[in-house]
């Protein structure tokens, strides 16, 4: 989504009609976000901003979520076993 590109720290994606995106400010982005969508002609039907989970800052921190590290380390142990 262009209109909110210059907002995100990351690139945005796109689910159909729900649209992703990372920022580190978060006081008055939702405002910004509003104005620069309509402004872009974008009809907004719903808008909620979400602080990241333990597991979204292990995800970006090392690359993979836990789960998939612990069965690589369970398979680790078995293969030496």
């Amino acid at each position: 989504m262009r209109a909110l590109s210059p907002m995100a720290e990351d690139p945005s994606s796109c689910d159909g009609a729900l649209v992703t995106m990372n920022v580190r400010q978060r006081h008055g982005r939702i405002v910004e976000a509003v104005r620069r969508l309509g402004d872009a002609g974008v009809d907004v039907e719903d808008l909620a901003l979400r602080r990241p989970t333990l597991d979204d800052v292990f995800l970006t921190l090392t690359g993979h979520a836990p789960e998939e590290r612990a069965a690589e380390e369970d398979a680790d142990r078995e293969a030496v076993a």
